[in-house]
């Protein structure tokens, strides 16, 4: 197997080209507070424990803003793994990943589609455990870099309902500027409808990315 490293935010993440999707596994120092690294990868079949276990015990913080988890609590094994392979064979360029602390899920972030094909978004949770770490700005850091660095996305966004106030003080504090607001259907329970829209570019100076033309190839070490 062939790897390629892209670090940032304190994450070395170790990158293989698959025939499908890019798989990512990422470690570091012990994270602050903790005996063992922030680690990410690919969301993957074998993960349907810890993420039940953590979207159980966030699904009340959760529910408020995302649609599927006002169901999560009555989920058995078998929704579980209907959700989780629905991610895994989400296409390109939508990518989910499983943030772990130990063998604990703490977050889980995505890449998904958004306005044109050469831009994306950043969505994210945080265990409702671990939140007020710095885990969701570790998140939105590293999906950047993936985003920009690997892929070469020009634009990168980031939404929320306009009534969540934790995540709108996420893309400010991780440089993203304000971009316009939308309207869209409510839901879930705590929505407005009114969503604001948050952006950052990609660095001019950034060397070509895969958008840009540069084989999935250029990035692999033997």
């Amino acid at each position: 197997m062939r790897t390629f490293t892209v670090k940032n935010a304190g994450i070395i993440s170790t990158m293989t080209n698959g025939s499908t999707e890019l798989r990512l596994r990422g470690i570091s120092d012990n994270y602050p507070g903790f005996n063992h690294p922030l680690t990410f990868c690919p969301i993957q079949t074998k993960h349907k424990p810890a993420l039940m276990k953590a979207i159980w015990g966030s699904h009340k913080q959760l529910a408020g803003y995302i649609n599927w988890a006002k169901y999560a609590r009555s989920w058995n094994g078998t929704d579980m793994s209907k959700y989780i392979d629905s991610l895994i064979n989400d296409p390109l360029p939508n990518q989910h990943f499983a943030f772990f602390i130990g063998n604990e899920v703490v977050g889980v972030g995505s890449l998904v589609e958004c306005y044109t094909v050469v831009d994306c978004q950043i969505s994210l949770w945080v265990n409702s455990k671990y939140q007020g770490m710095g885990i969701g700005k570790r998140i939105v850091h590293t999906l950047e870099d993936v985003a920009f660095r690997v892929h070469g996305f020009n634009i990168l966004y980031y939404e929320h309902d306009s009534s969540n106030e934790s995540s709108k003080r996420l893309p400010q504090k991780c440089g993203f500027q304000f971009s316009h607001s939308r309207d869209l259907a409510k839901t879930s329970s705590k929505e407005t409808g009114l969503w604001f829209s948050w952006y950052k570019y990609r660095p001019v100076d950034m060397p070509d990315g895969i958008l840009q033309g540069r084989d999935i190839d250029d990035f692999v070490n033997p």
